[in-house]
């Protein structure tokens, strides 16, 4: 049912990919096209012109790479990503994009700003300055973001124009042209929070039907609803609505919808707990056996396909339902609800989409905006409706002041904070950006033997840490931080001849990396305790923060030790 392959389709024919697409062979894997009609499938080689594993890329390395930062933390540990920078002959990069420049902030941006550190060093070591084109819809600081990240100075394209409204490059277009997107808060005082979403729920499975029984573009785009959530909590919590609740409003409000059509009362047609008014009006009308069918008629009980997007779930499983999501209504493996985290904040295009939940105010207004731009893309006007909840006090104020935030909403996006330079992401990273600019730039310290051939005391390393330190001084900006990071810099490359020694003298080779007990390892994973003096490296990204302990305590002293135990160390 899933696939295993980053690619599913041909991306110039869309024709879908089966098990004889796949070339497969021992070092080797391709895609194929073999739809005659295409320009890559009717050639006489129609394999398609891109690579997705990783020994693959190693071998050939192509002529543009798309990666995730998460991949910079490979690079101390492998050897042959130094095709990608200029070894074997190939040419270092000249030209780098980062997409979603905002989403590279916190923890992970502090990470990835150390091991930009090392690349740009290594870079600028084979005499290469590569321009960097980032690209966000949400930031502010930027300047300062990108200075921090990149040691550069930042250039904003398009620039503005002589009018507002007309810069040229963009224009704001009225909504007689192209329909928009309308926000709407909602707030249930009578329910709480986990069951708030129930009424709203059932209205919005009604409203297709209801609304649009006759346009069928409209009722196609409005059929499938996209429900985002800050938490997994938060989506198990709404699968339960949907699976137990909805159904029930649902059919109060076709029935309701249908009775003023109809110009008859409703009909009693559901079970279980009601709110009194909801009895009292339901007792009217009990009974009417025609007006059930009519129900049954014009708004069949949706049986409706509820599916889920988050990191619980494989890449293939989100990758379905993500292709599930542009099948219309109906469609055989069309979905009707979409349960999702912030996973759909970036990176989903799909035109049909037009109705989005947003359950609860997301922690950031840039978020917000990026969650919310996720339907009203195509020509059917969108709609995001926010659930406020009445416990939570930064809901309420939301909610009181939604036309003011709303009509602004740019203005309130939070500045971007990562501090690559403070010492506990040093300690994390530092080491691993000297040992990667060590190893794929040009002074001969590739191999995986290669450690124990590190002489600080020699012309090359010494420019190369130089460089580095010019590098890391450009993106700081601050002389005090400077001498600490210059200091830091030392005592690795101190440590490192120092590493050398030692196994010298213990009869033993010092290599970056190894499981052999008869070598010594310069480098790591965090959690192998059998090489107590090789520094503990990420090789993934996923989790960069480290795990504490915390024990309440009442005493003042110990909390004062507790707040300062960020100093920098001696």
């Amino acid at each position: 049912k899933f696939s295993q392959f980053v690619i599913n389709a041909c991306p110039w024919c869309g024709d879908k990919f089966t098990d004889e697409h796949y070339f497969v062979r021992d070092n080797d894997f391709k895609f194929r096209c073999l739809n005659s009609q295409c320009d890559f499938g009717s050639s006489e080689n129609n394999t398609l012109p891109y690579r997705v594993v990783d020994e693959a890329l190693y071998e050939h390395p192509p002529t543009l790479l798309i990666a995730t930062v998460d991949k910079f933390a490979r690079l101390a540990w492998e050897e042959r990503a130094s095709v990608f920078f200029g070894g074997h002959s190939n040419k270092p990069p000249e030209l780098i994009i980062q997409d979603e420049l905002h989403l590279i902030s916190g923890a992970l941006g502090s990470i990835v700003g150390i091991y930009e550190l090392g690349i740009d060093a290594l870079l600028a070591q084979r005499g290469v300055t590569p321009k960097y084109i980032a690209s966000t819809a949400t930031i502010r600081n930027a300047d300062k973001q990108v200075k921090t990240l990149f040691a550069r100075d930042m250039a904003v394209f398009p620039p503005a124009g002589l009018r507002y409204q007309d810069s040229y490059f963009a224009r704001t277009i009225p909504l007689s042209e192209k329909p928009g997107r309308l926000y709407l808060g909602y707030l249930a005082f009578n329910l709480p929070k986990n069951k708030s979403l129930a009424p709203l729920a059932g209205l919005l499975l009604s409203a297709p039907t209801s609304l649009f029984r006759y346009e069928e573009a409209c009722k196609d785009c409005w059929w499938t609803q996209l429900i985002y959530h800050g938490s997994l909590k938060g989506v198990a919590n709404s699968r339960s609505v949907y699976q137990n609740s909805a159904d029930k409003y649902f059919k109060l409000f076709a029935s309701e919808h249908l009775s003023r059509e109809l110009e008859e009362e409703v009909p009693e047609i559901m079970d279980g707990e009601l709110p009194s008014e909801e009895k009292d009006f339901l007792k009217k009308v009990k009974g009417n056996d025609a007006l059930t069918e009519n129900v049954k008629r014009y708004f069949p009980l949706r049986n409706a396909r509820v599916e889920t997007i988050t990191s619980s779930k494989s890449a293939e499983e989100n990758a379905y339902v993500f292709d599930a999501l542009k099948l219309g209504h109906e469609q055989g493996e069309s979905i009707d609800v979409a349960l999702a985290t912030n996973m759909v904040s970036v990176g989903l295009d799909v035109s049909r989409l037009a109705l989005m939940v947003i359950n609860g105010q997301p922690l950031t207004t840039a978020e917000y905006i990026q969650a919310s731009s996720r339907v009203g893309r195509g020509e059917v006007p969108g709609i995001v409706i926010t659930n406020y909840y009445k416990s939570q006090a930064r809901s309420l104020s939301h909610y009181e002041n939604f036309r003011p935030y709303h009509d602004s909403f740019y203005r309130y996006v939070e500045p971007s904070s990562l501090t690559p330079f403070t010492f506990q992401v040093r300690k994390r990273a530092l080491h691993a950006a000297i040992v990667l600019a060590a190893r794929h730039s040009n002074i001969g310290l590739l191999g995986n033997d290669n450690a124990s051939d590190f002489d600080l005391n020699s012309a090359p390393v010494k420019a190369l840490i130089e460089t580095i330190k010019i590098r890391a001084a450009r993106a700081i900006g601050d002389r005090d931080v400077e001498s600490k990071v210059f200091g830091h810099v030392d005592r690795i490359i101190e440590r490192w001849q120092a590493r050398i020694e030692g196994a010298q003298s213990e009869r033993q080779s010092l290599r970056y990396f190894s499981k052999d007990r008869s070598y010594q390892s310069l480098i790591c994973r965090f959690d192998d305790d059998k090489s107590p003096d090789a520094w503990p490296t990420l090789d993934s990204m996923r989790n960069v923060e480290n795990s504490a302990l915390v024990k309440h305590t009442k005493s003042v002293k110990l909390s004062n030790n507790l707040l300062s135990s960020n100093n920098e160390p001696t």
